[in-house]
């Protein structure tokens, strides 16, 4: 079965360390025979969440900007696979922004009861990718965190997760021994599930 996979690149640098991460994924994606498109987070014109709770009324958000498009994309993909850095021990500002904006989905599926998602298909499930310069234990706590929360948000299922501490200067994850690896097995474990 051929499967939808949609790629959020979420680092500002076009060629950071979660940036070479997704685009192994997505080239493994493709090499399977599965229909790909990736999106470059910073390149979309995405304004931060006012809190307004206007979608609270109707499900849909009074900011016009590239988060519909987004929106879309997410409902339709059969798999998704978001690479973010770590910045302050969080997702950095771009990814977080995306996910505040997703209260919209929030309110429609528990304030207003509306799925989100078609109801025929098979399971949606999601990879994370990330990289973070410092070693400490818990460095990726708050993002997992984050990311499994969106995931849950649209009813896809986390898959076990990517993720490379110690690495910070751009283009460092190339001298991972095994990173590489890795995520074109995740990924394709994400493809036979």
């Amino acid at each position: 079965m051929t499967l939808s996979v949609l790629g959020i690149a979420c680092s500002p640098r076009c060629n950071g360390n979660t940036t070479g991460l997704i685009l192994e994924a997505m080239k493994t994606a493709q090499a399977e025979g599965h229909t790909t498109e990736l999106v470059y987070l910073n390149d979309l014109n995405i304004n931060p969440c006012q809190g307004c709770n206007a979608c609270s009324a109707k499900g849909i958000c009074i900011i016009k900007d590239d988060i519909l498009k987004l929106q879309e994309k997410l409902i339709q993909a059969d798999r998704v696979i978001l690479a973010a850095p770590i910045f302050f021990m969080g997702v950095n500002g771009q990814t977080k922004v995306m996910i505040d904006r997703m209260q919209t989905f929030w309110a429609r599926k528990y304030l207003l009861n509306q799925s989100l998602i078609r109801q025929s298909g098979p399971e949606r499930i999601g990879l994370f990718l990330s990289a973070a310069g410092t070693k400490k234990a818990d460095v990726f706590k708050c993002a997992e965190r984050s990311i499994q929360t969106l995931f849950h948000m649209l009813d896809i299922k986390s898959a076990q997760p990517c993720l490379y501490s110690g690495i910070d200067q751009a283009g460092e994850i190339n001298n991972h021994p095994t990173a590489f690896d890795e995520v074109r097995k995740a990924t394709q474990a994400l493809l036979t599930s």
